[in-house]
């Protein structure tokens, strides 16, 4: 389904789903990986920024709440609570579950259902409220694990989707495991071959219209709120890589602002203390021309001195465009060594690639680009200026997630408060 945003003055129209309880259960076990789970959360926050506000109070009778279960081994189970007073808000949810951290240890799914009905939905069920779960796994569960508990969360007024990530799924007897956990209907069970289809734009409106099919659409007569801002990356570790475009069409004076928006970034962000930091963020930065012109200005670092000296440096190419081969160059010149091969990015940090372009590009080696961003788990994030843009280029190399891509009316608006705060949200 698609919702069109409307604007009544200066705010945004308000989505209602009326009273229900959404349950999201995900793997966090160690075969998940860092960026995978960093992918079930963004799609979870996703998916829960299309359903509209959450209940103020979570115990009312009315209004969408929402909780969360990631469980990994025996008895790790950490929880989003339905009636968890602190969570009153949109940006309160996407804070708690931008905390949730990786547990990386074994998968007992059985036991993590059990628990998700017992503590979430047994405990705080409101009466007249749907209430529906969505379940994401990758693989077999500890056979250990009591598989009677598959089917836990099967209760009267609980609709179950189950999400299976990876090639396995497509063998009949792993199969049988999520029709299992979706009450045996077929039809509520997806399958897919990577985490990085969770956040595709096509799946989340799919999401969007099986938790609420029929919303309310209502326009309050109110003032509008700044959100608050939130901390800059500073409890999870993050490396991000710009690419910046310098083909002729951005111009000069553009390139320059696009490269003093990259500084500020660095200016902003809290920094790593080195690179085996388990937190905070590093920064690298590649210009890319033609099909055979990428510049590496700065690697992975987290020396604020060694990016503003890069930068003033920098020059620009006024060349063609060919962002696949930029892609390429960028995962094997600064996320991996390209003397040894061996991963420079860090293991345990979301790697996220920033695209400052319009996307009128040369196509050769797009293709190949993408599947290699989807190999090394790359969370990208597009930032689009002016209005003569190529849609399909940014969709594609933002793995088709149109909510990754800021579309801007000109290289000014990137310094603006406005936008600038919007985009340190983001990739925090």
């Amino acid at each position: 389904m698609t919702y069109v945003r409307e604007t009544c003055g200066c705010c945004d129209c308000e989505k209602r789903c009326g009273a229900l309880d959404i349950l999201f259960v995900i793997d966090s076990s160690e075969s998940i990986g860092y960026t995978n789970f960093t992918l079930e959360k963004n799609f979870v926050i996703n998916v829960v920024s299309r359903l509209g506000s959450i209940a103020k109070d979570p115990k009312s009778p009315t209004g969408a709440r929402v909780g969360v279960v990631q469980y990994s081994h025996e008895g790790t189970f950490e929880a989003i609570q339905f009636d968890d007073e602190r969570i009153d808000s949109l940006s309160s949810f996407k804070e708690a579950v931008k905390r949730l951290e990786w547990i990386a240890g074994g998968t007992w799914t059985p036991s993590a259902l059990q628990y998700a009905y017992n503590k979430l939905i047994k405990e705080s069920q409101r009466e007249k409220a749907r209430v529906f779960a969505v379940v994401i796994t990758d693989g077999r569960f500890d056979p250990r694990d009591d598989d009677k508990n598959l089917n836990a969360l099967c209760q009267e007024n609980v609709f179950v989707n189950t999400i299976g990530i990876g090639d396995m799924f497509y063998q009949p007897e792993q199969s049988e495991t999520l029709v299992s956990i979706a009450c045996n209907e077929e039809k509520r069970v997806q399958k897919m071959r990577l985490f990085s289809d969770l956040v595709a734009e096509e799946f989340i409106d799919k999401m969007e219209n099986v938790l609420c099919p029929d919303p309310q659409i209502v326009c309050p007569d109110l003032p509008c709120q700044t959100e608050l801002a939130v901390a800059q990356c500073t409890q999870r570790p993050v490396d991000i890589v710009f690419l910046l475009d310098g083909s002729e069409r951005i111009g000069g004076a553009n390139f320059q602002k696009s490269h003093i928006f990259v500084e500020d970034v660095a200016r902003r962000l809290t920094l790593a203390r080195s690179d085996n930091d388990n937190l905070n963020a590093r920064l690298a930065l590649q210009q890319y021309g033609s099909e055979n012109q990428q510049q590496v200005i700065f690697p992975l670092t987290y020396n604020l001195t060694d990016i503003a000296d890069a930068l003033a440096g920098i020059r620009y190419m006024d060349s063609s465009s060919n962002i696949g081969s930029a892609i390429i160059h960028a995962i094997n010149n600064i996320v991996n060594n390209p003397v040894d091969r061996q991963r420079v990015a860090r293991r345990n940090a979301e790697l996220s690639f920033v695209f400052i372009t319009d996307g009128i590009t040369g196509t050769k080696n797009l293709e190949e680009a993408i599947d290699s961003m989807k190999k090394h788990n790359v969370m990208p994030t597009v930032v689009a200026v002016g209005s003569d843009v190529d849609m399909d280029v940014l969709l594609k190399i933002g793995l088709g997630d149109r909510a990754a891509i800021f579309r801007e009316k000109d290289y000014a608006s990137l310094s603006q408060p406005g936008f600038f705060d919007r985009f340190i949200r983001w990739i925090c």
